[in-house]
């Protein structure tokens, strides 16, 4: 009686086993030190009563999180940048490659499910010079961060309000 019982648990054992190794796993991939780290994006400015302030964000990406912070200034060089307010999520990363096979990594997140979730290290011209720049786009449009603030490649007025768990 026994011996059928432990066979009968070891076929079961195999049998989940099985299945278990036939369900196709998502792999998740590091994300690259080039990647990581703080990257800043233009957003707009505004006029109010004759003072003009510039909006900015600043993207922190680490191997398991990502910080979305919003920033202001009334310095046209984007210095003295100060926090408005900010979010962090935990995040997995996926390796893909696109048709020309180039590698970019999908960002998959809770807080930031539909709206900006790829990303992809290029060259962007910044007054004259070839600047490297992180592609980041998703279902909002595409836009380019930097690892300094910089007034070039706007984000556009949309992000102005941009929260990244409104839907």
């Amino acid at each position: 009686m026994k011996i059928k019982r432990q066979l009968m648990l070891g076929l079961a054992g195999l049998a989940v086993a099985i299945l278990a190794g036939s369900v196709p796993a998502q792999a998740k991939s590091k994300l690259p030190k080039s990647y990581r780290g703080d990257w800043y994006g233009y957003v707009c400015s505004e006029k109010d009563n004759h003072v003009r302030t510039y909006y900015a964000v600043k993207l922190r990406f680490t191997s398991n999180r990502m910080d979305y912070n919003y920033l202001q200034t009334t310095k046209a060089n984007l210095s003295q940048l100060k926090w408005q307010w900010g979010e962090k999520s935990l995040v997995t990363y996926k390796q893909r490659t696109d048709k020309h096979h180039r590698a970019y990594y999908e960002l998959n997140s809770e807080a930031f499910m539909d709206d900006l979730t790829d990303l992809q290290l290029t060259t962007v011209k910044v007054n004259g010079k070839a600047t490297p720049a992180l592609n980041f786009w998703g279902e909002a449009d595409a836009v380019y961060a930097f690892r300094q603030p910089v007034r070039a490649q706007a984000w556009g007025e949309d992000f102005e309000g941009y929260i990244p768990t409104d839907e």
